[in-house]
């Protein structure tokens, strides 16, 4: 619901939400889920909602899917059809053949036959009940479907809730983020986008803790709430700029990723070995060295001949028009000693005036 939530949000229908599409990250027993399998997903405009392609699975099909015109509410029939299945191991529409499935699918013919729903309670059944709803406009929508008192009560966000002292390690952390230069933002990003799960997993609790809503982005509003919990010192103009630094797109709001940058080293994860990958990834052509394409190809669509010279003049030391792996390593490790020797200083300060 989480992911689908977050799709609809941008304007994009997944349109195949089935069990095959629906994966453990791991053999952990308590793994994350996460969906996949993006290849029929289609981005809409709020102006054209409306989508004629016949794609999908027909088990979890809409009726709408079937009739040729439908909306992004195709998305939750189909997670309805899922819960349904997962709560009692039957389909909610079946027959010994195709039409006749689809007959059912059109009507909305659907009944809890199977003994499990006798244990089952009222809530889930209320919960298949608004999704496997024939007419789209009375069916829960993706934020509707989240905050579901079912959903709810069987899965608590308080459940995922990091350590106190990481929460306070993530607000020092963007403290120092916020002062960083743009290249190191950057380099940040790419190492973020590379780190496996087991690295950065209290750090998604973290971004779990901040996303109060569970849209899968940071709104200024849970951003201040947050940081007024970890220091009411801040004044509001404070946390705005600092929401603002954290927030790279200029988007006004914080994607997963974007937090991830601004809290791994929060985690202890910006070694040498990260960073000699961050510059492998960063040096698309194997040069050995970072050069203006190099950034260039990175920035993509925020490429501006301003920035490259902007990163080229922070991280290229010794003046030749490109920046090695060393002078790669000596700029983040600089900026590090600059951050160790402010806190030390404010740690001082604060001694000296008996705080």
């Amino acid at each position: 619901m989480s992911a689908i939530s977050h799709m609809h949000k941008h304007n994009v229908t997944h349109r195949d939400i089935k069990f095959e599409n629906i994966m453990f990250e791991s053999k952990d027993p308590d793994a994350e889920i996460k969906l996949i399998d993006f290849g029929l997903s289609r981005r809409y405009s709020p102006e054209n909602k409306y989508m004629n392609d016949g794609v999908g699975t027909i088990y979890t099909m809409a009726p709408q899917v079937l009739q040729g015109e439908y909306t992004s509410q195709a998305d939750l029939w189909s997670i309805g059809v899922v819960t349904y299945m997962l709560l009692s191991n039957t389909k909610p529409f079946y027959g010994k053949k195709r039409r006749h499935v689809i007959a059912k699918i059109l009507q909305g013919n659907f009944s809890f036959y199977s003994k499990v729903w006798r244990s089952l309670s009222d809530e889930s059944k209320k919960f298949v009940r608004a999704l496997l709803c024939v007419d789209p406009s009375r069916r829960l929508t993706a934020d509707q479907a989240l905050e579901h008192r079912w959903l709810d009560s069987q899965y608590p966000l308080s459940d995922r809730v990091p350590k106190e002292s990481m929460l306070g390690s993530i607000h020092d952390s963007i403290i120092a983020y916020s002062d960083m230069s743009e290249f190191k933002k950057m380099a940040l990003m790419v190492i973020a986008h590379q780190s496996s799960t087991s690295e950065i997993m209290e750090l998604r609790k973290a971004f779990d803790a901040y996303d109060v809503a569970n849209q899968g982005t940071i709104t200024f509003d849970e951003f201040k709430s947050a940081m007024k919990k970890a220091n009411t010192q801040h004044t509001d103009d404070e946390i705005e700029k600092l929401f603002k630094s954290v927030d790279i797109g200029h988007d006004n709001e914080i994607y997963y990723l974007e937090f991830l940058a601004a809290t791994l080293s929060a985690h202890g994860r910006i070694n040498e070995e990260r960073l000699a990958e961050a510059f492998d990834r960063i040096d698309s052509d194997d040069s050995g060295f970072i050069s203006r394409e190099n950034l260039k190809e990175i920035l993509g669509a925020d490429y501006s001949k301003e920035k490259v010279d902007q990163y080229m003049r922070e991280a290229d030391l010794v003046g030749d028009n490109k920046i090695s792996f060393h002078e790669f390593v000596r700029f983040f490790q600089a900026d590090q000693i600059k951050q160790v020797k402010a806190f030390r200083l404010d740690e001082s300060n604060s001694v000296s005036s008996g705080s």
